[in-house]
């Protein structure tokens, strides 16, 4: 179709839609369904005559936009492009006969688009006097959605939805690469009038195409839930497939599921749950694996009493087609806890776990007693203080068949206290520190090779945890920060140690009149050494292993209304980062595969039906800088 005759349709729509908003009287409450117009009023019928009946279209709601978008997007190492993209749209929502019995909705966009881009990676946004070449391409596309829904307010209602989006009109994404998106689904529900049981199903096909690629997802789902006395039950099925065209890559995986709670008192309950999954994998390796879980957990704790047990078996079986590989395991394990006053409390624990793969069968059996004492806190000039010490006594057993047996026993002693302030900075604000400390030493034995694998012997740590922290509520302002640090150092044998320094702040604060600041930021760095034990140093240098890591995660966002006193004139400015960098000698960093940092600034303004966005997005993706300005102007009309 020629270009003119694009612009000529889209002219034709929004005069359409602003002809129907005269003819067609919506309601005033947005939120309802709309009313029908009232009939002519009917010619009595004859006597002995049936009333002639009358039948009229429902009402339909009418709506619509028409809307300019211009995106200006450059990245470093791909050329740069300049979009153009001209949309109208028109919307309607109606019911079929009732509202009670189907419900209609449903939006249709045309859009007719110009990009402009280049080889060349130098200039601004909009100055790509770099280009070798410059490439001109016109495309006109279709976007919309629909839902059908039937039966909304009854106790079996059903709904069919379609959607398809194009990246070129959605302002949310950072991603320079045009793609589009199509999702056809549908879903059902039932319940009946005694309300004993659940039913849902529904069915989805998503495809998502872009240049040089074409996915295809198929989706169903399946639920049951249903209770008596004391019992809930609720079963869950799945199956997905996800299909590449082009590419040899074709994986499939069904997931079966069922739970069950019983609790017939408040002392007692017990979860068991039952997994069924297979995962296949077709293509250049092909995979097959299938797994079949099953669990249950038990707690027991009577009302007033101090004791507390707790008890679960769990099963295992996994075959692996590809590598023919299967496995078979069976555990329990057994626990309990009994409070001997508010300082004493002891702990008892036991588990047994079977295993039988291909390579034979074996038996592992561990079991451990323990005792904890809490000391009464202390308080001096505003100090709080706290002590406590614990031990545990440990034994394990594995038997590996053809390998022999082989048997460890673990004493571990534990003494710690700790010390804290707070000051008050304001009524509504506060300044806490505290610092603690703690010794532990732990022995292990065994039968074979006693004192010479790594982690055997007797390990003493010392442990120093240091921390400020700061918090306020009130007058408009929320906020939480605290830093802290702690050290973990091996005394004698290897000498490891480890270091930890936390930030965290998070609040929100209000700066003045439609002026607000919201944040969540996290940054942490450690740095571990492993130790100077033979087992443990550099196998290439002999060296000492040191591994340093930092990572920065959060937002920082400020808003504002009424910027420059214009009213309904917005500003948003947010810094995103989603970061973690790993240093070790030796070792290659891996290329980040996501946004790893954003700053984006837009300028929100309404005056009546018109709606003017300006959005700067300066962001890292995949490792490389992407830059994108987004501009829309978007006229409404109708309801």
């Amino acid at each position: 179709m020629h270009p003119a005759r694009w612009k000529l349709t889209l002219i034709a729509c929004a005069a359409a839609s602003c002809a129907a908003q005269a003819q067609v009287t919506a309601p005033s409450d947005a939120g309802q369904q709309p009313a029908p117009a009232p009939a002519a009023a009917a010619q009595p019928a004859a006597e002995g005559e049936e009333p002639a009946r009358e039948w009229r279209l429902p009402p339909l709601r009418l709506g619509g936009s028409l809307a300019y978008d211009m995106r200006a997007v450059r990245s470093a190492g791909e050329p740069s492009s300049i979009a153009n993209v001209l949309t109208g749209t028109i919307g309607t929502s109606t019911y079929l006969y009732a509202p009670w019995l189907a419900t209609v909705s449903g939006s249709l966009g045309l859009s007719t688009g110009v990009t402009h881009s280049g080889a060349g990676t130098v200039g601004t946004l909009f100055d790509d006097s770099g280009a070798h070449e410059r490439l001109r391409t016109r495309e006109n596309f279709l976007t919309g959605d629909g839902r059908l829904e039937l039966f909304p307010r009854s106790r079996f209602p059903a709904e069919a939805h379609f959607a398809r989006q194009d990246s070129r009109t959605d302002t949310g994404l950072a991603s320079p690469i045009q793609f589009q998106r199509q999702n056809f689904g549908v879903s059902a529900r039932y319940r009946p009038e005694s309300g004993l049981y659940n039913l849902s199903g529904a069915y989805d096909h998503r495809t998502q195409s872009g240049f040089g690629f074409r996915s295809k997802q198929d989706s169903v789902t399946a639920d049951f839930s249903t209770h008596w006395k004391a019992n809930e039950l609720a079963l869950g099925g799945a199956f997905n497939r996800a299909l590449t065209e082009g590419a040899d890559d074709d994986s499939r995986f069904t997931s079966l599921v069922a739970r069950h709670t019983y609790a017939p008192s408040n002392a007692l309950s017990v979860n068991s749950t039952a997994n069924l999954t297979r995962t296949e994998q077709r293509g250049a390796a092909d995979a097959d694996l299938q797994v079949l879980q099953l669990a249950s957990v038990g707690l027991y704790h009577p009302d007033r009493s101090p004791l507390t047990l707790t008890g679960s078996m769990r099963g295992l079986v996994l075959r692996d087609q590809a590598s023919d590989a299967q496995t078979d395991s069976v555990s329990g394990t057994l626990g309990a806890n009994y409070e001997v006053n508010p300082n004493l409390r002891l702990t008892a624990n036991g588990g047994l776990t079977t295993t039988h793969s291909g390579s034979g069968q074996s038996t592992f059996f561990a079991g451990a007693v323990g005792a904890n004492y809490q000391g009464d806190s202390l308080e001096f000039r505003g100090i709080h203080y706290d002590w406590f010490t614990s031990g545990t006594l440990g034994t394990s057993l594995a038997d590996s068949g053809a390998a022999g047996t082989t048997s460890e026993q673990n004493i571990g002693l534990q003494l710690g206290h700790s010390a804290s302030r707070t000051w008050a900075m304001s009524p509504r604000s506060s300044l806490g520190l505290s610092a603690s400390q703690s010794l532990s030493a732990a022995h292990v034995s065994s039968n074979r090779d006693q004192g010479t694998g790594t982690g055997l012997g007797t390990v003493k740590t010392l442990l120093n945890t240091v921390a400020l922290s700061w918090q306020q509520s009130g007058d408009g302002k929320t906020g939480f920060g605290r830093v802290s640090y702690s050290d973990s150092t091996e005394l004698g044998g290897g000498n490891a140690r480890f270091q930890l320094f936390n930030f965290q702040l998070s609040g929100n604060f209000e700066l003045g009149y439609g002026r607000s600041l919201t944040a969540d930021l996290t940054y942490q760095r450690t740095h571990q050494r492993s130790g100077d034990l033979p087992a443990l140093l550099d196998p290439v240098t002999g060296a000492v292993l040191r591994t340093r890591s930092s990572g920065v995660a959060g937002e920082v966002a400020f808003h504002q209304n009424q910027v420059f006193g214009v009213p309904r004139l917005r500003f948003v400015s947010r810094v995103r980062l989603a970061q973690d960098v790993l240093k070790q000698p030796g070792q290659l960093l891996s290329i980040p595969d996501r946004e790893t940092r954003l700053w984006e600034n837009r300028l929100d303004w309404n005056i009546g039906r018109l709606t003017t966005q300006v959005e700067l997005r300066m962001s890292r993706i995949d490792g490389r800088r992407v830059d994108s300005l987004w501009l829309r102007v978007q006229r409404n009309f109708g309801d």
